[in-house]
């Protein structure tokens, strides 16, 4: 089932238990979209793959981001779609621009706006190319696209979570299999399992049922 369609199947919900008298609270709705259709990704990263992606890897890198949010954040009253005016929202970018103050590219970031929100942003091209830096020996090409796929999703979940919760338990330097973990330079996150620590009991709290 489509997001727009989850959506819209959720509000059908909540508007016929307006009807009945009940009352309802909403779920809480995160954006998440993609920039660019085609995903272009750097000259470095497609030479090793052996040519740029097709519109159907393209696709699947969608797929697979999107399925990783959906799992991360399941079982809690949360509502995903691609609404770029959600309350809280990431967007996947070819690239992020360097801040001043920094050393390195870095694969996600976030603002969080307290009473307005937040939003934050996944570098496709960063992503990408850790995917490549990090792929077991001798990968297929799915193999290192579904890895594209699971680094930007788990990205995302990363920036949304400070974004939820403000920040407070994430980046932590202790399990470098989480979804808390400071880093995205480790190969769970591109193709390993990655697990809640700290922050599941504060989104259960906050989101759950």
């Amino acid at each position: 089932m489509r997001w727009s369609l989850q959506i819209f199947v959720a509000a059908l919900a909540v508007g016929a238990q307006a009807c009945r008298g009940q009352k309802s609270t909403p779920s809480p709705i995160v954006g998440f979209w993609y920039e660019t259709a085609s995903l272009p990704l750097p000259s470095d990263v497609t030479a090793r793959l052996g040519g740029p992606l097709t519109d159907d890897e393209a696709a699947l890198v969608r797929q697979v981001s999107e399925r990783e949010i959906e799992r991360a954040f399941s079982g809690l009253r949360i509502a995903i779609g691609s609404r770029r005016d959600a309350f809280w929202r990431v967007q996947v970018l070819e690239t992020l621009p360097v801040r001043f103050d920094q050393k390195l590219p870095t694969a996600g970031e976030s603002v969080a706006l307290g009473p307005l929100g937040g939003r934050g942003s996944v570098d496709l091209e960063v992503v990408s190319w850790k995917a490549i830096q990090f792929a077991p020996a001798a990968p297929s090409r799915r193999q290192i696209i579904e890895g594209i796929g699971r680094g930007v999703g788990r990205t995302a979940v990363h920036e949304l979570t400070h974004l939820m919760l403000g920040g407070s338990t994430m980046d932590n330097q202790s399990d470098i299999n989480s979804y808390e973990y400071h880093s995205a330079d480790r190969s769970s996150q591109y193709y390993g399992e990655l697990h809640w620590t700290a922050a599941w009991p504060l989104l259960q709290a906050k989101f759950g049922q």
